[in-house]
């Protein structure tokens, strides 16, 4: 697990800092609504070569673009996670099946590290639970240059 009462918070590696992010900060992507905005770059125009991120879910990334065509309504989008309106650990099992909306969420994956620590909260409810009750109560420390924020975009 990644320590997360030294140095190491919050970690040299952005993949480290989304995952203490994500797991010690708040709840993340268990809840919440995306626009369209946000992750159009995954499923139209990706790069030369293709249109989709390769690293989707073939059938999620069809679904999204049904949502989100290239010339889509300004408010358009999807929640985070189909159990959106409940707090559970869907979102880490949904980054296994390759159904996460943003390339930081997928980018958990890409070290050892991280991706250890996603599959064990892929995988039990209880160990997410627990480590986000603590990092709720990390969290209510903090002091000084430091803030929680609104709108994870935008500065308070």
């Amino acid at each position: 697990m990644l320590d997360t009462n030294g140095s190491d918070w919050p970690g040299t590696l952005l993949v480290q800092t989304y995952l203490i992010f994500y797991t010690n900060n708040e709840c993340g992507h268990t809840l919440g609504f995306s626009h369209c905005s946000s992750f159009k770059s995954r499923i139209h125009n990706f790069n030369s070569v293709t249109d989709v991120d390769p690293s989707l879910n073939p059938s999620f990334a069809a679904s999204l673009k049904k949502i989100c065509p290239v010339k889509n309504a300004k408010n358009a989008g999807v929640p985070m996670d189909p159990s959106s309106t409940s707090f559970d650990n869907k979102y880490y099992k949904l980054i296994f099946q390759k159904k996460v909306l943003f390339s930081s969420d997928k980018a958990l994956l890409d070290l050892p590290k991280t991706r250890n620590l996603a599959a064990k909260f892929a995988g039990s409810k209880y160990a997410f639970t627990n480590a986000f009750v603590n990092s709720m109560i990390k969290m209510s420390s903090i002091t000084g240059g430091q803030e929680v924020r609104k709108n994870c975009r935008v500065v308070n």
